[in-house]
């Protein structure tokens, strides 16, 4: 059922204009967002312990996944970045044992 009352003519472009708006609008808090939460993490490796390291490049994979699919990109990288996980992973478990 079609919400709006408008179906033609200056107000239906009106009420369109505003829906795209909002839509952007909200998109623009996401994407904002999305940024805020990859800085976190950049410092958090840079600043972090070894096991807060680990979680945030972890999370930081995601993170840009998330801002990729926000932004309509598809990079055709999903089994490199889970082979980077998994080498980070590795990575972590190999650090721990050596000390």
């Amino acid at each position: 059922m079609n919400k709006s009352f408008w179906t033609c003519g200056p107000f239906k472009e009106a009420e369109d204009r505003l829906e795209r708006m909002v839509f952007r609008s909200e998109q623009m808090k996401h994407l904002m967002e999305m940024i805020e939460e990859l800085e976190h993490l950049d410092k958090i490796i840079k600043e972090g312990d070894q096991d807060e390291i680990v979680m945030a490049k972890l999370m930081k994979l995601d993170a840009e996944q998330k801002l990729d699919v926000l932004l309509g990109i598809n990079d055709g990288n999903e089994k490199k970045d889970d082979e980077i996980s998994r080498e980070t992973l590795l990575e972590s478990i190999f650090e721990r044992t050596k000390v």
